[in-house]
């Protein structure tokens, strides 16, 4: 039976994995990143292509000094129980 369970883990595994590449590759083709190239789009899609602003690079994170600070000891709590608990045994 144990090694049944871990077939089906296996399998479900892969399964999962396969699903998202398939997102992934549904997702690329949504945004235009992909393998149809504009020339090979149709005609009417052609006359509704219209020009993308250039949307700059996102660089760095959206948390504030404040907030980065905040999440920081909200996660320090948990770690040190944890610490706490394990010198414990």
């Amino acid at each position: 039976m144990p090694h049944q369970k871990r077939l089906l883990e296996l399998a479900l595994r892969d399964y999962k994995a396969e699903r998202i590449e398939g997102i992934a590759d549904i997702e690329k083709q949504i945004r235009g990143v992909g393998q149809r190239s504009r020339s090979h789009a149709r005609p009417q899609q052609q006359a509704n292509l219209q020009p993308q602003s250039a949307k700059p690079a996102r660089t760095g994170s959206r948390l504030t000094p404040a907030g980065r600070k905040k999440l920081s000891d909200l996660m320090k709590r948990p770690w040190a129980e944890r610490r706490k608990a394990a010198t414990k045994k």
